[in-house]
């Protein structure tokens, strides 16, 4: 006797039979990483230059980067990297930066640390990153930095974004935290603004586990990031021009440099990045086929023009009212149940977080600052509210069993659309689950 196939939130069997968690990141380390982790351990664990393995990491990830930038500058983790390209780029009290009103904070965080201010602008639905037209339109008689983030590994209009920086003079800062290996018109991302960071946390595509790397073709830039990060050794042998070298036995006060352990990871993730690229696109161009059906999804938009690179996660919007009104949290529950890895991406409006919102900068208390309050009806607040977080699979062809069984979970919810809005209904009455943030 057949039996009746039932939601698995409602008693019936998960379409999903892998146990969580779906998505492992960082890989384990092989033999060769470990081994050459243990040598630098009996060799020289606290490196002052950029020589052995820091070196190294830095002129590989200048080739990986085709050769587009002449310096790479590395730094203990992505936000000293942005801390160092606002100062070096000229941010500090009087000046404004105009970002993205959806991203990581962190990408813009670091002003306020200069006492600059930051305009958020609009995000363009499609790639997810700064629309050219909303960044228009922010600019202020003040604004000296545009900040570009390719938000989830899609690149940014970057033709329109650098025409808008040409004709009013102003530097351009690319955050490519999320966009390793993306490329914009064949070009890769990094190689566009007056300077660019790469985050290398552990849950980046090339990781040092803690890390962030600074790269740039403007030798300013370059010896003002340096110095604000690195003194001594590096100071003295990288910078270029001879009275801010004059600083190199302090720098400029701080120490934010890389450990070699971390530029060893580092090293060993960018000579795997191209295998594990090639797998992830396999993967999610089967996913993205699978799903492509489904009508309460909106699907992952990519242009023509671009290289997604190694991606980060896989974000379709919810389209809520293809599924009788259903809350985002109600559909999560449902296929959290159908045993999927899925939840609401990390990062809210960055004008609803309290640093971005005060009227005040918090570090530096009895500073004005404009701070912005959420606006209603933006593309940032759609995607902020409609957006799903999925695995960034990673293992071709072993996860597409895993893949098919996560299209069929989204396909039952949809063939059991009334019993979930009945469920809905019901649940709206009780306390709502949270929607638990993903990466």
């Amino acid at each position: 006797m057949a039996t009746i196939e039932q939601l698995a939130l409602l008693g019936g069997t998960p379409a999903i039979e892998r146990p969580l968690p779906h998505e492992v990141w960082p890989p384990p380390a092989d033999e060769a990483e470990l081994s050459e982790l243990a040598a630098q351990r009996n060799s020289d664990i606290s490196i002052k230059g950029n020589s052995g393995p820091i070196g190294r990491f830095e002129a590989d990830f200048l080739a990986f980067l085709d050769g587009g930038t002449r310096f790479a500058v590395t730094f203990n983790s992505g936000t000293s990297a942005l801390f160092a390209a606002y100062f070096a780029l000229g941010v500090r009290e009087g000046v404004d930066v105009v970002g993205p009103a959806l991203t990581y904070h962190a990408a813009l965080s670091p002003v306020f640390a200069l006492r600059g201010d930051v305009v958020l602008a609009d995000i363009d639905p499609g790639t997810r990153g700064l629309d050219p037209k909303a960044l228009q339109a922010a600019l202020t008689e003040h604004t000296k930095v545009i900040t570009v983030v390719h938000q989830w590994g899609h690149p940014c209009d970057m033709d329109a974004i650098l025409r808008i920086a040409e004709r009013h003079g102003l530097r351009v800062l690319e955050d490519c935290s999320h966009a390793h290996g993306s490329r914009y018109k064949g070009r890769p991302v990094g190689t566009f603004g007056d300077a660019a960071v790469f985050s290398l946390q552990a849950n980046k595509a090339v990781y040092a586990g803690e890390g962030g790397i600074l790269v740039t073709s403007d030798a300013q830039v370059h010896d003002r990031a340096t110095l604000l990060g690195h003194y001594r050794d590096r100071s003295r042998d990288s910078v270029l021009d001879e009275e801010l070298r004059a600083h190199w036995v302090t720098g400029f006060g701080l120490k934010l440099r890389m450990s070699p352990f971390n530029a060893i990871v580092a090293r060993h993730a960018l000579a795997a990045f191209p295998a594990r690229k090639e797998a992830r696109h396999r993967c999610l161009r089967h996913l993205g086929r699978q799903i492509g059906d489904v009508a309460y999804l909106e699907p992952v938009h990519v242009a023509d023009h671009v290289d997604m690179g190694a991606w980060y996660g896989y974000k379709p919007l919810y389209r809520p009212e293809a599924l009788g009104g259903v809350p985002r949290s109600v559909l999560i529950e449902a296929l959290r149940a159908e045993g999927m890895e899925v939840g609401a991406p990390s990062g809210p409006r960055l004008s609803t977080l309290p640093l971005y919102a005060s009227r005040e900068n918090p570090l530096f208390p009895g500073t004005a600052k404009k701070g912005t309050g959420p606006r209603h009806g933006s593309h940032a607040e759609r995607v902020e509210q409609h957006a799903l977080s999925l695995p960034t699979f990673t293992n071709w062809p072993e996860d597409k069993t895993l893949i098919d069984q996560y299209a069929e979970a989204f396909l039952k919810i949809g063939r059991h659309r009334e019993a979930l809005v009945r469920y809905a209904a019901g649940s709206a009455r009780r306390p709502t689950p949270p929607e638990r943030q993903q990466r």
